[in-house]
């Protein structure tokens, strides 16, 4: 599933889940809004219930015209110098209507708290005329968001600096000391992966040094220099794994893949590969060019489509 299709889900959980109260808070708010009762017992409302809110830092009302009626009410207090202000502007007005009464926004830095929140509207009908809005800032942090696996195995190229892609012509590649070395260091980089406990190796060819990641302690990498990575004696720093039934790599696969590292390195003289990195565990390839191109794809499709994609 793609990562925007991801993102509505959320949002479509989010609202499930949201749109009921805010409903009923936004009839209490009809009810004062076209009565007698004065802002204040508007104010006084929004606040009884943000001190229920467990995931709000703010809310507020619009009139119809997106000027805003109530004060800013947050859990502690009620500040009634932003009563006036024309939010006509904000992307979420105009979004409700009688047949979508309620709206979610897209994620955003907010300027109060400088942390990611979603804002809520919810409309305000009164004899089934739009009256105003009810506005709730949330913070994303403390919503009761839905568990989702986010897939790695699509295909994506991103593109790098443009200064960089402009001169692609006017560079040639020049010849690293790990150049010199592949061999003995993808022998070496085999043998961390299959049997010494790393699951992501990325090989930084045209700086020499190579970066991994073991399952005993997958929240630290390690650097190791040129030095490092051809000599043996490396193998003696990584205790031996069995290799893991759960890998989405084949031990096969491995070597086809620093093969083709190998070829990508060598293709050409201006348009080459940089690094590239393999992570046995979620079967992602990552691969960077002189043109500070970068592709993120599967193993298995990378293989698959190396003679026709890189060639």
């Amino acid at each position: 599933m793609q990562i925007s299709e991801l993102i509505n889900k959320q949002k479509d959980f989010l609202s499930y889940e949201l749109q009921g109260g805010f409903s009923q808070l936004a009839t209490q708010c009809a009810d004062c809004m076209g009565s007698t009762s004065s802002l204040n017992d508007l104010d006084e409302l929004l606040h009884a219930h943000m001190k229920k809110c467990l995931y709000a830092n703010l809310t507020y009302v619009l009139d119809r015209s997106g000027v805003q009626i109530s004060s800013n009410v947050n859990k502690t207090q009620i500040l009634s110098d932003f009563q006036g202000q024309d939010l006509s502007d904000r992307p979420f007005f105009n979004k409700v209507d009688i047949d979508h009464p309620f709206y979610l926004s897209d994620a955003y830095i907010s300027g109060a708290t400088l942390r990611p929140c979603i804002s809520a509207v919810h409309a305000i009908y009164y004899s089934d005329v739009l009256i105003g809005m009810l506005v709730f800032d949330l913070e994303l942090n403390k919503l009761p968001l839905l568990e989702q696996k986010i897939g790695s195995d699509d295909f994506r190229q991103i593109k790098g600096d443009p200064e960089i892609r402009s001169n692609l012509f006017n560079q040639n590649r020049v010849q690293s000391a790990m150049d010199q070395s592949i061999d003995t260091v993808h022998n070496i980089a085999k043998e961390l992966l299959c049997g010494l406990g790393v699951f992501h190796l990325k090989l930084h060819y045209s700086s020499s040094r190579a970066t991994v990641w073991t399952y005993d302690d997958p929240y630290n990498y390690r650097i190791h220099v040129l030095d490092e990575i051809i000599n043996p004696n490396i193998c003696l720093l990584y205790p031996k794994k069995s290799y893991p039934e759960s890998a989405k790599v084949s031990p096969e696969q491995i070597n086809q893949v620093l093969d083709h590292f190998k070829k990508m390195r060598f293709m050409d003289e201006n348009l080459y590969l940089k690094s590239g990195s393999l992570n046995i565990m979620n079967g992602m390839v990552g691969l960077s060019f002189s043109c500070d191109g970068n592709h993120y794809l599967s193993t298995e499709e990378f293989l698959a489509n190396f003679d026709k994609i890189y060639k």
